[in-house]
C-alpha cells in the first residue's frame, strides 16, 4: 500500500482548498522544492493557492496501518526453526520526510528489512527459548535497524505483537513423540491392570488348590489360558504322584517282611500329602478323589491281612 498520492495543484474560484484531517495530510511543493504541510484539519489559504506558489500536492495517509506476517526463522539448534507471527502497527508522523524521501511504499521496506532483523535475534536462542525470543523482539524493537530506518522517513511503530513458537515441522515432530509416549503409557497401564488381575486369579487358584478344591481351581482358571494350563499341569502332576504313591503303598502292603505298624505309619504319611482323599468334606472334588483312594486302601488292607493269615 502506498501512503502517498500526488496530484497537481489547481485553483478554483468557487471551491475552497481541501481540508486535511487526522488521517490525511497535504504536503504542497513548488519547483524550488519548498514544502508546506497542512494537517490536523487545517487547509491551505486561498491566497497561497491563488498566487500559484505550489505546483503539486502530496496526499499522505496518516491513519494507523497494520502489517502482519508469519514466517519461520532459524534457531540456535541446527535444523530447528522458530515460527514467528508478527503484527506491526505503524503510522506517519512526519509527512514532509516521507514525501522528500519518496518512501510511500513502507510495506516493501518492512518486508525487506524484517527478515534480517528477526534472524539476528532468533539465531542466538535454542528452540526451547521461545518466550525469551518473544520478549527480546518486544523489548528491543525500537532499537532495531528496521525501526531506525522507518523513523528517518517519518514513520513510527505504534504497537507490535509477537507470537513465537516452534516451526510446523517441529510441532509435528513433537506430536509424534507425544503420541508415542501416550501409547507407551497406555500399554504400561494395561499391563499393570492385567498383572493385578493375574495376581488376584493366581491367589484364588492357589487357595483352592491348597484346600484340595481342584475343580474350583479349574473353574477360576477357565477364562485365562495360561492359568488354565498351570492348573491342568498341577492336577496332572498331583494325579501322577498320587498313583505312584499308591503303587508304592501296594508293594509295601504285599511285602511279607513289613509289619502292620510300619504300614500304618506309611499310610499316615500319605494322608499328610493327600488330606482331601481321607477327609470327610462334602466337596465334589474331594469325594470323587477320595472314594477310589479309600476303596483301594481298604482292598490293600484286606489283601494284607489275608497274606498275614489274620
Amino acid at each position: 500500500m502506498n501512503l502517498i498520492d500526488v496530484q497537481p495543484v489547481k485553483f478554483s474560484f468557487f471551491e475552497k482548498p481541501p481540508a486535511s484531517s487526522m488521517n490525511q495530510a497535504f504536503v504542497y511543493t513548488n519547483e524550488q522544492n519548498n514544502y508546506q504541510v497542512v494537517k490536523n484539519g487545517d487547509r491551505l489559504s486561498r491566497s497561497d493557492l491563488r498566487a500559484g506558489k505550489y505546483t503539486k500536492v502530496y496526499i499522505v495517509n496518516m491513519a494507523t496501518q497494520s502489517f502482519q506476517c508469519e514466517e519461520e526463522y532459524p534457531s540456535l539448534d541446527r535444523g530447528r526453526d522458530f515460527l514467528i507471527d508478527l503484527s506491526i502497527d505503524y503510522k506517519v508522523v512526519d509527512p514532509i520526510s516521507l514525501v522528500q524521501q519518496g518512501a510511500g511504499e513502507i510495506v516493501t521496506y518492512i518486508k525487506k528489512k524484517l527478515p534480517y532483523w528477526l534472524e539476528e535475534i532468533t539465531t542466538d536462542y535454542p528452540i526451547s527459548d521461545s518466550k525469551r525470543v518473544k520478549k527480546h523482539i518486544e523489548d528491543l524493537h525500537e532499537h532495531s535497524s528496521m525501526v531506525a530506518g522507518l523513523k528517518q522517513v517519518g514513520v513510527v511503530i505504534s504497537d507490535i505483537n509477537v507470537l513465537v513458537k516452534q516451526s510446523q515441522r517441529d510441532q509435528e515432530h513433537d506430536k509424534q513423540y507425544w503420541k508415542q509416549d501416550q501409547d507407551s503409557e497406555l500399554r504400561l497401564h494395561e499391563k499393570e491392570i492385567k498383572m493385578r488381575e493375574a495376581r488376584f486369579v493366581a491367589g484364588e487358584i492357589q487357595r483352592e488348590i491348597e484346600k484340595g478344591n481342584l475343580l474350583n481351581a479349574l473353574f477360576i482358571a477357565e477364562d485365562n489360558k495360561a492359568a488354565l494350563e498351570v492348573v491342568q499341569t498341577r492336577i496332572h502332576n498331583e494325579e501322577a504322584f498320587r498313583l505312584e504313591v499308591q503303587h508304592q503303598v501296594k508293594n509295601l502292603m504285599m511285602d511279607p517282611t513289613v509289619d502292620k505298624v510300619e504300614i500304618d505309619r506309611q499310610v499316615e504319611k500319605i494322608k499328610t500329602y493327600f488330606p482331601y482323599e481321607f477327609s470327610g468334606g462334602g466337596n465334589q472334588t474331594r469325594l470323587s478323589m477320595r472314594t477310589p483312594g479309600e476303596n483301594q486302601l481298604d482292598d490293600l488292607r484286606d489283601r494284607y491281612q489275608s497274606a498275614k493269615g489274620e
